[in-house]
Order: structure tokens, then C-alpha cells, then sequence
């Protein structure tokens, strides 16, 4: 009955004269050989399912495999348990959406599909796809009695299947699922469901039918039901482990495009950086600790170039030009950090250069800010900076003032920097830049090897804060976080992050005026000077008072 796409294609469309029942019978041969399933699969899609450009669906290698490890049954006959890892914005829940349809189409008579997510939103993605794939063709959608989108949002076939969908999360403890025992379970955004919910809602619906249990989704924490399933020898015997990265997703086999290309990915990546937890956890599907080096010591050593860092106290600072001094206020114990960078042309690009550094150690009572106010002027007049740029947030805005002024009179550049936190702000994108220019070999330091001891101290413990700093989540493992360890400090990273950043990423000076509006002198016929121009604003005669109420005229 399988020989050939022709005669398959015919059974599934209706013109070999098979019923239902028999397909339900040809589907449950297919499932146990999953080239006869790729086979079908292929030919219903052809059939069936179209893109968003309205031409016959193909899918990509990876999105085929997770339909066919969804569809197919193992070799043992035990329950089919599936636990995919898949990045972000590869297809992989419309892959699934794939997989339901074809399932329902095989399976019309009382079976329960249900879709869980974290959040109705997440929920309704593969809904949705599964009803454009019904009502955007006219056989399938002849199969469905009723679509039903809000108040327990279902789709009900006219054999009595039902796909439902739902939010799996605190606020509904978990109720959605309770009492349902499906046929086919798909859980997306699996890692961010609340282990607790999960084990004691979840896991024991799908007892009872034996359905086929599929978690998908980019991993999160460690402490997590799906790290388990993927990772524990617990669990080896019984879930079928998938495992893709951004690599998987760029293969485009032989279906239309890929979601992003490969050039795409490595500009994100470098964006990024390549051992930030975002990149690790998004595209290369790793589960990481809640806590990650921000640098590592490979590359931080890679930036050792052979030249003497400036003594300016001893022998004056001689040659170079536009200079950026940054500078990270220390607070309570934490230390006060001046670095200043060069900006220097390479063939390909420009390089930002340790050309000097200073720590000034926080003193008994606090720190003495009269004292760091003169010694930032003074490094920066006599390095011949450019720009100035400070730590305004907290302690740093009572300095603001003074320096900007100082700044005026020395014709230096002022910039006062303000931290931001969170996965979009200004400290964590300003980090991601550096780690970007530290892996395209941007920054350079005096090699501590070839430097006097006082100023080789200086510099390893400038290396040492780098490779110390790290990533850190919060408790919800949502949003990235750069920091020092418990009991470290990061004040060289923070002076030195603002310094390239200054350096390498801001317009130089002769460009930061570029967009200034000039007032221009308004012109006037010499024939009005002095005269009004028109009516007056205002009048200098009293008004006649009246009282415009009927009622009250004549009093």
C-alpha cells in the first residue's frame, strides 16, 4: 500500500476510496517504521498545508525530525516521552503544530490533544497554527465541526476530537490540566513552568492513555523537571532526547529558506558574546549555572601587547592623541579607578590601549572627594584627554558638577555616565559591546610581565577583576545581571567599560555637534523699528464691565 508517493498521496486526499478507519489503520503501520512516516508526512504536507507565501509546506530537517519523533512510536512499545531543546526562533513550535495536525487528521474520533505553556500567550501560538493549517484548506477545515477561541479555547472535529490549549502556571495552580487525560500532550516553554505545577498536575495526566508527551522549549535552570529528563540517568530509559542548536537551524535542507543564516548567527554571537548565558542558553540550547564568567582568562590574556604603561608623576606622558579617561567613583569601601585609553588605527579597525591607570583607595570615614575631584582633572590635563567620562550614578552625581565645569575650562569632552540594570540596560549593553571588542582583539594592556612591579600589581589586578566579573540571574531566571562576585569588586571593569566604550563606540569629538541647531537672528523692514508690529496682546484700557445674565441686568 506504501510503494509509491502517487498512491499515497491518493489514500490521503480521499481518491483511493479509503474511509477514515482505514487511514487510522495505515497511520498505525506508519508509526512503527519512521521512513514510512517521513513519507507521509511529506506527502501530507504537499497535500494539505501551505507556508505564509501560500506554496506547499516544506519543512526543514530539523523541524521534520521532531514531527517524525513525535508521530513514531519507540521500539519497545513503551510510552513515547520526548524532551526537546531547540533555539529560539527556529521553528520548532510551528515543526509541533505540524505534528498535531497530522495527528488529528489520522486520529478523528475521541481523542484529546491538549497544549500546555507557562502563559496563555505561549499556549495560543501553536493553537493558532494548527487552525490556520484547518482553515486555510477546504478539505480540512470540512473536518472540523467547531472553532472555538476564547472561554476554554477548543477545536472540535466532527468525530469528536478535541484539541484544547491552556496556561499552565501559579495563579491557576495547575487546575487546567487537572482531571484531563489526553491522548496527545504537548508542553511548549516546558523549562519555564514551575517544577512543583509540573510534577504534581502534569505527570500524572498522561498516565492513564499512555499519550505521547512532548516538552520542548530553550533551557532555563538546572532545578527544573526538564534538565532532568534530558540529563538524569533516571530518566535515560524512558525519554527520547533531542538536542539542537542555531547550527541545526541555519540547514534549510530542501524547504524555502532557514530562519537565519549562519553569518546572522556569528554577528549575534559576537553582539553578545559567546560565553554569555543568553547566547549559551538561546542558540546553543546549554544549560548553564545561574551564575557565568563574563570573560574568560584566554581571551582577557589575548589582549597583552608588549609596551610600557605612562607614569605621569615621574616622567610626564609623552605622544599620542585622542585620549578617553573613564572613571568608576568608588563608594564605601569600594576603590576609586582612572584608566585612560588611547584610540589607535589598526589596518582593519580601531583599537582601544590601556595607556594608563590609577586606583585610589577608599580612606577612614568615606572617601575624600575634594582630593578625587582634582586628581581626575589633573590625569586628564596632563594625559591631554579629549574626553572625560564619569560614574554619575549614586556617589558619582556629587562630583558631576564640579568636573563638568572644570571640564568647560579645560576644553575637555564631558560625559556623565548613568548605570542602568536589567537585560536591556545601559551597564549590560555597554558589557556586551566590550566582550565584543575583547573577542575581535580591540583592547590592548601592557603585558604585567614586562611592567614595573607597582604598576604590574596594577594591571593583574585589573585582569583579575575581568575574569573574577560574572553573569548572575535572578530568581526567576529571566534577566541577566553583571556583577562582582560576593566580596569582589569591579571597579577596574566598570572605569575600563566606560573608557572603550567612550573610545570605540561614541562619535568622535568633532562629530558630537554635528546635528546643533543655531539660532538665527530674527530680521526686521527698518520701517517697523520701534513700532508695533500688530494688534497688541494685551490692552491698557480698562474694559466696560457688563453683566451678561438676563436676570440680572438692570440691578
Amino acid at each position: 500500500m506504501m510503494k509509491n508517493e502517487k498512491h499515497l498521496k491518493n489514500l490521503l486526499t480521499g481518491r483511493g476510496g479509503v474511509d477514515s478507519r482505514q487511514l487510522e489503520k495505515i497511520f498505525a503501520k506508519c508509526r512503527d517504521d519512521k521512513e514510512k512516516m517521513r513519507k507521509l508526512v511529506r506527502a501530507f504536507c504537499t497535500a494539505y498545508l501551505i507556508d505564509n507565501k501560500q506554496r506547499p509546506l516544506r519543512m526543514r530537517p530539523m523541524q521534520e525530525d521532531i514531527v517524525l519523533e513525535c508521530l513514531t512510536n519507540r521500539k519497545d512499545d513503551k510510552q513515547k516521552k520526548l524532551a526537546i531543546l531547540a533555539p529560539r526562533g527556529s521553528g520548532k513550535s510551528f515543526g509541533l503544530s505540524v505534528a498535531v495536525t497530522i495527528y488529528m487528521f489520522f486520529n478523528r474520533f475521541r481523542d484529546l490533544v491538549f497544549i500546555l505553556a507557562p502563559t496563555e500567550d505561549q499556549a495560543a501560538l501553536i493553537f493558532n497554527y494548527v487552525y490556520r493549517h484547518f482553515a486555510d484548506n477546504t478539505f480540512l477545515n470540512g473536518l472540523v465541526a467547531n472553532y472555538r477561541f476564547h472561554n476554554k479555547p477548543n477545536i472540535t472535529l466532527k468525530g469528536g476530537t478535541v484539541m484544547r490549549r491552556a496556561p499552565l502556571a501559579p495563579s491557576n495552580q495547575g487546575q487546567a490540566i487537572r482531571g484531563q487525560h489526553p491522548t496527545f500532550l504537548v508542553v511548549d516553554e516546558s523549562p519555564l513552568i514551575d517544577d512543583k505545577l509540573f510534577i504534581d498536575n502534569v505527570e500524572p495526566s498522561i498516565v492513564s492513555n499512555k499519550a505521547p508527551f512532548i516538552n520542548l522549549g530553550t533551557p532555563k535552570s538546572k532545578d527544573n523537571h526538564m534538565w532532568r529528563y534530558l540529563y538524569d540517568d533516571n530518566y535515560a530509559d524512558t525519554f527520547t532526547r533531542l538536542h539542537y542548536t542555531w547550527r541545526d537551524a541555519v540547514n534549510k535542507g530542501e524547504a524555502y529558506s532557514a530562519p537565519y543564516t549562519e553569518e546572522e548567527m556569528l554577528d549575534k554571537m559576537t553582539e553578545w558574546g559567546e560565553d554569555s548565558i543568553y547566547w549559551r542558553t538561546e542558540y546553543e540550547c546549554e544549560f548553564v549555572e545561574s551564575v557565568a564568567n563574563v570573560f574568560s582568562p584566554e581571551k582577557i590574556k589575548r589582549c597583552y601587547d608588549d609596551y610600557e604603561i605612562n607614569r605621569l608623576d615621574e616622567y610626564g606622558f609623552e605622544g599620542g592623541s585622542n585620549i578617553t579617561v573613564g572613571v568608576d567613583i568608588g563608594k564605601s569601601v569600594n576603590s576609586t579607578v582612572i584608566s585612560a585609553w588611547s584610540l589607535d588605527k589598526d589596518t582593519d579597525s580601531n583599537i582601544a590601549r590601556l595607556v594608563y591607570i590609577e586606583e585610589i583607595n577608599a580612606r577612614t570615614g568615606g572617601h575624600d572627594i575634594p582630593y578625587q575631584r582634582q586628581r581626575i582633572m589633573d590625569i586628564t590635563t596632563q594625559l591631554g584627554a579629549t574626553r572625560l567620562i564619569v560614574d554619575c550614578t549614586g556617589i558619582g552625581g556629587a562630583v558631576e558638577q564640579d568636573l563638568r565645569l572644570a571640564c568647560l575650562d579645560a576644553g575637555v569632552h564631558f560625559v556623565p555616565f548613568v548605570f542602568t540594570g536589567g537585560p536591556k540596560g545601559t551597564k549590560t549593553q555597554m558589557y556586551r559591546d566590550f566582550v565584543s571588542y575583547i573577542q575581535q582583539g580591540r583592547v590592548k594592556v601592557p603585558n604585567p610581565e614586562n611592567l614595573q612591579p607597582d604598576m604590574a600589581k596594577l594591571v593583574n589586578k585589573w585582569v583579575k577583576e575581568h575574569i573574577e566579573l560574572e553573569y548572575t540571574m535572578d530568581a526567576a531566571n529571566k534577566t541577566e545581571k553583571i556583577a562582582a562576585p560576593n566580596g569582589k569588586h569591579d571597579d577596574y571593569c566598570d572605569s575600563s567599560a566606560m573608557g572603550i566604550h567612550a573610545t570605540l563606540s561614541m562619535l568622535p569629538m568633532t562629530g558630537n555637534f554635528g546635528s546643533s541647531v543655531i539660532s538665527k537672528r530674527i530680521s526686521r523692514p527698518a520701517h517697523n523699528m520701534g513700532k508695533a508690529s500688530g494688534p497688541s496682546f494685551f490692552t491698557t484700557k480698562q474694559r466696560k464691565v457688563t453683566l451678561n445674565k438676563q436676570s440680572l441686568r438692570g440691578i
